[in-house]
């Protein structure tokens, strides 16, 4: 297990340092825009309960599937957060704005392919590799990219006041994590949902297959939404000019 946390903590540190979490986390730019990347993610967040999906076996009597169960139906109902702070946030209000055919059309275009790319690699890892042992490392995966992702955003949200507003990007998701992270129980931050089970040499490398596609698809992701929020940062600059 030490070289799948020390994989996942290498990756974690590599995200962390990532153009989209500096951009969050620029003091100086203007708080809003810092959201601007936000109507970029919809593919990822839709889809990501479709992932969950795939991973639930109903009616398992194993622990760690259960495990598996319990994390997926926490986690399943998310992209309401998401919908409700896009009406709430300048950057989404406009993109939610769009005529509905650009606005699929831009979802499914070439630029934001490694949004859904995302969504298609971890469903395809799910069906791969599909012991409740390799769901939990793609489980911890996932969490893990988030991890980069979320401190600097909830910092952001509480510095702008809108911690209580905003659901996805806020304290309500904020809330939600903290539970997950109080799972882990040891000096090695292992999940308890592992119930202290030893994985062959086979699996290991496995495991760490999983993490490394995880985090590449996630740096690919995590490039088209800065990209994106850069864009709708000039564009709003130059609506605003007009």
């Amino acid at each position: 297990m030490l070289a799948i946390i020390q994989t996942l903590e290498a990756k974690k540190k590599e995200l962390c340092n990532s153009e989209l979490c500096r951009l969050v986390g620029d003091d100086s730019l203007t708080p809003e825009s810092r959201l601007s990347f936000t109507p970029a993610m919809l593919f990822f967040v839709m889809g990501f309960k479709d992932i969950l999906a795939e991973m639930q076996v109903e009616g398992s009597s194993d622990p760690m599937q259960q495990s598996v169960n319990i994390h997926c139906e926490e986690d399943s109902y998310h992209w309401k957060w998401y919908l409700k702070d896009l009406e709430r946030i300048s950057y989404g209000k406009e993109f939610l704005a769009i005529d509905p055919t650009d606005m699929i059309t831009e979802i499914w275009s070439e630029p934001w392919a490694a949004v859904r790319e995302v969504v298609y690699k971890s469903i395809h890892l799910a069906k791969t590799f599909n012991t409740p042992f390799y769901k939990l490392v793609l489980i911890e995966s996932l969490e893990a990219t988030f991890d980069c992702f979320n401190e600097p955003v909830f910092k952001l949200v509480r510095t702008m006041g809108r911690e209580e507003e905003l659901e996805y990007f806020g304290q309500v998701h904020a809330h939600s994590e903290a539970n997950h992270a109080m799972e882990k129980t040891n000096e090695e931050h292992e999940s308890a949902s592992y119930n202290n089970y030893q994985p062959s040499i086979e699996e290991s490398g496995n495991a760490v297959h999983i993490i490394n596609a995880v985090f590449a698809a996630f740096t690919d992701a995590f490039g088209v939404w800065y990209h994106q929020g850069k864009a709708n940062m000039m564009k709003q600059l130059v609506t605003a000019s007009v």
